[in-house]
């Protein structure tokens, strides 16, 4: 029933919309890091090696970051209904196919197709959460849904740990069928149609072309860099020559074109820019920590993997319960960019807290940095959100949650490579400038943990000993680089400037 005022609405099934697009998303996040864990797993048991196995990840990101960008076209020509319902139902009997993959080839195609139609959800459940509340509210429902975004990284290495060490690693996809089944239950019951265009675009098939290949090669090169040591390789190469030209032309189309595959002047809207660009360092600050902490703590503290992800738990909790907090905030008219402030300086001193690590720290060291990064993950991304879409109309929002959340896992997929490199690189550096010192004449007085001059047998515990500092070194220097990336989003920021009063198109579920 509308009210006189359509702007001071609210559906009375508000709950179980905001129930049913939660549960979406977190399924649809929680298979970015869910896997992760089951990896050796998996390799034996589709016969896989090392090389092989990485592409259960690649594919899927690469279906995401294909896909996502077009969301806006798709609302236009299926509606957001239509388009959340069978995002949802694919998603769920592919998350089934793969589970009951039996060679590496099924598991990496089930999984490019796990991500091609699971690639909408999350833009599309934001828009449907943007129209479901009132302006005033909004804030509130970003908050909720950011807490989902979070969830899914943070429950992901735990229960990926304890259903492949009790059940199957394959029950890390069958996990999503129940939850996707009751998710699909409740969209078919409640939410309404919108979005859907009488007259949608044509499809620009050359500017969809370049951005696939582009964006696709774009990503297989972030994922396979490190392994092929980047350059070097002559694959690389063509495959990052292929992606910029391939952008390259992308870009051009979507300016020149009357109707562009993606709306790429959206991005002359201030805040959405600057939002999308924050957003994009967000992510790398993000997954760039849920890759450095599970390799610390498995490969050089000797927890399992359990253990592990229970350990990094509570930065999520942390981003949870500042989320919550945020969102209450802003619907009390704080400043976002204030909040966002406040966070960045929680999570670089978080950050800055973990440049102190060392091979033999307690675990209270892991979990109250992570508690207050955490907290300062929560401030930072429901203000970005909320100034993003600030001055956005209706008609805007789907497409610009697509770039929005296009540049997020853009981030986090530059961050993990780079986190990956640095790691990498700065452990043979240092295992250099270490090793330079040792030499079969080298006085060993200081070694009281050898207490012995080097022969064999010391030589080995030696090595080993250098080893680990020397990996030690390369992830305190990745810390480094995470710290740094919430330091840049500083400026970004302060160049924000919120809407004072939101446009009269603003995103409502109409009466």
């Amino acid at each position: 029933m509308a009210s006189a005022n359509p702007q001071d609405s609210m559906p009375v099934n508000m709950v179980a919309i905001t129930f049913a697009v939660m549960a979406s998303i977190i399924m649809n996040v929680l298979d970015t890091t869910i896997v992760n864990v089951a990896l050796p797993h998996m390799q034996g048991g589709l016969r896989a090696n090392v090389d092989q196995v990485s592409w259960i990840l690649t594919s899927y990101m690469l279906a995401m970051v294909v896909v996502t960008p077009m969301t806006g076209l798709l609302v236009e020509r299926f509606g957001q209904r239509r388009l959340m319902l069978s995002s949802v139902a694919g998603f769920v009997f592919t998350s089934a196919m793969a589970g009951q993959s039996h060679t590496i080839t099924e598991m990496v195609i089930w999984r490019f197709l796990q991500g091609l139609l699971g690639a909408s959800m999350v833009p599309v459940g934001q828009s449907i959460l943007v129209s479901s509340y009132p302006p005033e509210r909004r804030g509130i429902a970003m908050a909720t849904l950011g807490m989902g975004i979070m969830l899914g990284p943070v429950l992901g290495p735990i229960l990926g740990g304890y259903l492949t060490d009790d059940l199957s690693w394959r029950w890390c996809f069958y996990v999503n069928v129940p939850i996707g089944l009751m998710a699909l239950a409740l969209l078919i019951r409640n939410v309404p149609e919108a979005g859907r265009s009488s007259r949608p675009r044509p499809i620009d098939w050359q500017g969809f072309v370049a951005m696939a290949v582009g964006l696709g090669c774009t990503q297989v090169v972030l994922s396979l860099g490190d392994q092929d040591d980047w350059f070097s390789s002559q694959s690389i190469r063509t495959l990052s020559v292929v992606a910029a030209a391939s952008l390259a032309l992308f870009v051009w189309r979507s300016l020149a074109v009357e109707q562009p595959i993606v709306n790429l002047r959206l991005l002359k809207n201030g805040p959405l820019a600057l939002g999308s660009a924050g957003i994009g360092l967000f992510g790398l600050a993000l997954y760039g920590v849920m890759v450095i902490l599970p390799f610390f703590l498995q490969e050089h503290m000797a927890y399992e993997a359990q253990t592990a992800g229970l350990a990094m738990a509570p930065q999520g909790l942390g981003a949870m319960v500042s989320m919550w907090l945020a969102g209450k905030l802003m619907s009390r008219r704080v400043n976002p960019r204030a909040l966002a402030l406040a966070g960045i300086a929680l999570g670089a001193f978080g950050s800055y807290l973990t440049l102190s690590y060392n091979l033999h720290i307690s675990i209270g060291w892991i979990i109250w940095p992570g508690v207050i990064r955490g907290l300062g993950l929560g401030l930072i991304s429901i203000p970005l959100f909320t100034i993003a879409f600030s001055t956005l109309t209706r008609q805007e929002t789907a497409e610009g949650s697509g770039i929005f959340n296009l540049m997020r896992n853009l981030g986090g997929s530059i961050g993990i490579a780079l986190i990956t490199t640095i790691i990498s690189e700065y452990t043979q550096v240092a295992w250099n400038q270490l090793g330079g010192h040792l030499s079969p004449y080298t006085d060993t007085r200081d070694a009281s943990s050898l207490g012995a001059a080097l022969n064999s047998v010391t030589a080995q515990h030696l090595a080993a000993l250098v080893g680990r500092h020397a990996a030690m070194q390369g992830i305190l220097d990745a810390f480094v680089f995470v710290f740094w990336g919430f330091i840049a989003m500083i400026p970004l920021v302060l160049l924000m400037r919120p809407a004072k009063t939101r446009p009269t198109a603003t995103p409502l579920m109409e009466s």
